[in-house]
C-alpha cells in the first residue's frame, strides 16, 4: 500500500480490484454531524398501519446475517407490514456508495466500512446489530497452543486483511498490553502483513510466510479441513463483545423511514427467537437460502463438538462498543481524523429499543426478550 491512509477513491478502487483494503481517508471539512447523541427522542416512533417499503443490501449468499435471512425465509417482514426489496451487491464498493446515496436503506454487513465512511464525512447511522466477535486466528497445527498472553505475540508476523474486524481489535489489545504495534517503527514488537483475502492468508500460514492470520465468518471451519492449520484462538477470548457486522442506514432513511426500520427490527427480533430456540428450522432456512450443506451451516452458526463457532448473533446495536471500536480504529491509524467524538453523532439505539419494547409487549417468549432488554441497558448508555 503506497500510503498510510486511503481516500474514498482508493478505498473503492481497492475493493473493486478484489484486494479488500480500507483505511482512514480525509475527513470532509464542515461535515454535518447529524443529531446529537440521545436526541432521537424527538422522532416519532409510531409504526404506520400501512405496508411500507425498505431496500436492504445483501452480499451474495453470506449467512452471517442469519436473523435477517430467517425473517426473510419465514415471511416475518410481510407479517409486520413491511415490503423488503433485496439488492445484492458484489462487495462494499457497491453497497456503501448505494447506502450513502440513498439507493439502499440498510446495509447489515460490516462495521469497518460504516466507521470509515463516517470518518470521511458521510452521514450514516449505525442503528442495529448483526454479529459480535466472529473472528478467528489460524496458525499451523503445531502452534495452536502458543499464544496465550500478550508477550507470546512478540516478534510475530500477523496476517490480516483490512475488512476483518478481529485484527484491528487485537492490535488495540496488544497496544494496551504494552507492545509496540506502530508499523512505522523499526523497533515494533509485532508485524501486521496485509493480504487480499482469507484464502491468501491461509496459504501464507501454511507456507511459513506468516505466523498467524485473522479470518472471520466461520472461515476457520473451512480452513481446518486442510489439516495443516488450526484455530488457535478467537480474539473474543481477549476482548469480549466487540462489534463485527452492524446495521447501518443513511440519515434520510433514519429520519423519514423510522416506522419501516422499526418494523424491520421487530421481524429480526422474532427471527432471533427462531435462531435461539428452533435450531432445526433455522438451519433449514439458512440452507435453503444459501445452498450450503447442512453441516456447514450448523458448524458456522451454532458450532459443534469439533468446531467452536466464533459468531455471536445479536440485533442490539451495542452503541458503546461501536464508539470504543471507532476509537481503536483511530488509534491504529485506520482513520485519519482524530476526533473520537464524531462517531457519537452516528450511532443510535432508539429504533432497536422501540422494536424491542414492542416485542416485549406482545408477551411472546418474555424471558428471552426481557433478557435482551437487560442487555440493551448495559450496552447502550450513550445519551441515556
Amino acid at each position: 500500500m503506497a500510503g498510510r491512509y486511503l481516500t474514498r477513491r482508493s478505498f473503492l478502487g481497492a475493493l473493486a480490484a478484489g484486494a479488500i483494503a480500507v483505511g482512514g481517508g480525509n475527513i470532509l471539512s464542515g461535515c454535518d454531524r447529524g443529531a446529537a447523541p440521545g436526541s432521537a427522542a424527538k422522532f416519532d416512533n409510531t409504526r404506520k398501519d400501512e405496508v411500507e417499503d425498505l431496500t436492504v443490501g445483501l452480499l451474495g449468499k453470506d449467512i452471517k446475517i442469519a436473523c435477517i435471512l430467517i425473517a426473510k425465509q419465514e415471511g416475518l417482514y410481510e407479517q409486520e407490514k413491511l415490503n423488503v426489496t433485496w439488492q445484492t451487491g458484489t462487495g462494499f464498493d457497491v453497497l456503501m456508495p448505494a447506502l450513502s446515496k440513498g439507493e439502499v436503506d440498510v446495509v447489515p454487513f460490516g462495521v469497518i466500512p460504516s466507521c470509515t465512511y463516517i470518518g470521511q464525512g458521510d452521514d450514516l447511522v449505525i442503528f442495529g446489530g448483526t454479529v459480535a466477535e466472529g473472528s478467528e486466528c489460524l496458525t499451523l497445527v503445531q502452534n495452536k497452543d502458543k499464544y496465550k498472553t500478550a508477550q507470546d505475540f512478540k516478534g510475530a508476523n500477523i496476517g490480516c486483511f483490512r475488512m476483518e474486524t478481529g485484527h484491528m481489535v487485537m492490535k488495540g489489545w496488544l497496544r494496551d498490553q504494552g507492545l509496540n504495534v506502530d508499523q512505522n517503527d523499526k523497533n515494533k514488537d509485532v508485524t501486521f502483513t496485509y493480504l487480499e483475502n482469507a484464502t491468501a492468508e491461509q496459504a501464507a500460514v501454511e507456507n511459513g510466510e506468516i505466523d498467524m492470520c485473522f479470518v472471520n465468518s466461520g472461515y476457520g471451519y473451512v480452513a481446518t479441513k486442510s489439516e495443516k492449520v488450526a484455530v488457535a484462538f478467537q480474539p473474543g477470548n481477549f476482548v469480549k463483545d466487540f462489534p463485527c457486522c452492524r446495521q447501518s442506514t443513511n440519515r434520510s432513511a433514519f429520519e423519514e423511514k423510522r416506522s419501516a426500520l422499526i418494523k424491520f427490527e421487530i421481524a429480526n427480533l422474532l427471527a432471533y427467537d427462531i435462531l435461539k430456540n428452533d435450531r432445526e428450522k433455522a438451519i433449514a432456512d439458512l440452507v435453503a437460502y444459501s445452498g450450503q450443506p447442512e453441516a456447514y451451516v450448523e458448524n458456522v452458526i451454532y458450532g459443534t463438538s469439533s468446531y467452536d463457532a466464533a459468531m455471536i448473533f445479536e440485533m442490539d446495536p451495542y452503541t458503546d462498543a461501536v464508539v470504543d471500536f471507532y476509537g481503536t480504529m483511530i488509534d491504529n491509524g485506520d482513520i485519519d481524523n482524530k476526533d473520537k467524538e464524531v462517531i457519537k453523532y452516528h450511532v443510535d439505539s432508539s429504533i432497536y429499543k422501540a422494536a424491542l419494547d414492542e416485542v416485549v409487549s406482545r408477551d411472546v417468549n418474555k424471558s428471552l426478550y426481557e433478557g435482551l432488554l437487560d442487555e440493551y441497558n448495559k450496552h447502550n448508555t450513550l445519551g441515556l
